[in-house]
């Protein structure tokens, strides 16, 4: 069954003749529609795979765990299962001044749609830090129900002055891990005062994102990869953390469309530790049957706990 209703999906308009799961809809110059279906329910999903693996073929995202706050790394619609529980932490952002006094809060919070929800949020909190309470939070939510916590977080004795994620997670329905993070930053500047002067606030403001672009290093193993037909080569990504805490995310390859059987797979989890480096590596695979003088570009677009950033672009070419 189908039917007609508005850009919110709540009203509920003509109802649609649908035969042979397709219907008609008449649209005018430059108009939109609107429509919604009763579906038969899927076949449950299987158990995705652990955290930072690729659960391929579970009905799962493939990149592990899943940032809730997606819009932020441009990905455009929600995750698998359209995230039906799903958890925050407010503000992004935080800072810890110079006295061992000094604290700060942060709101973690968990909130489901139109079926109940129960489980457990852990909260990851980097060795530099101190949360109040430290978890795990229990909820046991009715339907598009919610549940909140005032954390309040403090440096730990002897804490070095750095950049810090603090991140809570749960499970869904899937068994997906689902993270969100929040930035602490120790012993440096805030964000900055956006009610001060312009000619004050843009130094600020430059010096905060050379901060943020310096969390993390992006280098590439090659500028270009040539290759004879039936050759095998690689594109590798090595992403160097230099933030006090372990980071999570995802890296996605980004090459035009015929390129896509070639050089993958398209999306890859990642995580690494303080201080320390991860490779991200993707195969290419020249078929036997490709033309000399064919050449393409790829990039790598790495994204974690609410940022993006970009590799260089990579010239691939078939030789003769």
């Amino acid at each position: 069954r189908g039917r007609r209703t508005d850009l919110l999906e709540e009203v509920a308009g003509d109802p649609l003749a649908v035969e042979d799961g397709a219907t008609t809809v008449d649209l005018p110059p430059c108009g939109l529609a609107s429509l919604a279906f009763d579906v038969a329910p899927a076949a449950p999903a299987r158990k995705p795979a652990p955290p930072e693996q690729d659960p391929a073929g579970s009905g799962a995202e493939p990149a592990q765990p899943v940032y809730t706050r997606y819009w932020l790394h441009g990905k455009g619609p929600a995750p698998a299962g359209n995230l039906p529980v799903a958890v925050h932490i407010r503000p992004g952002r935080a800072a810890l001044g110079q006295e061992p006094e000094d604290r700060t809060s942060v709101r973690v919070s968990v909130a489901c749609g139109p079926e109940p929800a129960r489980g457990r949020v852990e909260l990851d909190v980097p060795g530099a830090l101190i949360a109040d309470p430290a978890g795990p939070l229990d909820y046991d939510l009715p339907a598009r129900g919610h549940a909140a916590w005032e954390v309040t977080v403090t440096a730990a004795p002897g804490a070095r002055p750095g950049r810090y994620f603090l991140a809570a997670r749960i499970r869904d329905g899937l068994g997906q891990l689902l993270e969100d993070a929040a930035l602490v930053t120790v012993r440096q500047p805030g964000p900055p005062d956006l009610s001060l002067p312009l000619d004050e606030l843009l130094p600020l403001i430059e010096a905060d994102q050379q901060s943020l672009a310096g969390e993390v290093g992006l280098a590439l193993s090659a500028g270009e990869l040539t290759l004879a037909p039936g050759g095998r080569g690689e594109l590798a990504v090595t992403v160097t953390n230099r933030t006090g805490s372990r980071i999570r995310g995802e890296a996605q390859l980004v090459s035009p469309y015929g390129s896509w059987s070639v050089i993958g797979p398209w999306t890859l989890g990642f995580a690494a530790d303080p201080g320390g480096e991860t490779t991200i590596r993707y195969p290419v695979r020249v078929p036997v049957s490709a033309r000399p003088g064919t050449e393409w570009w790829a990039l790598v677009k790495i994204m974690y706990f609410g940022r993006v950033r970009y590799t260089s672009a990579v010239r691939v070419a078939v030789t003769g």
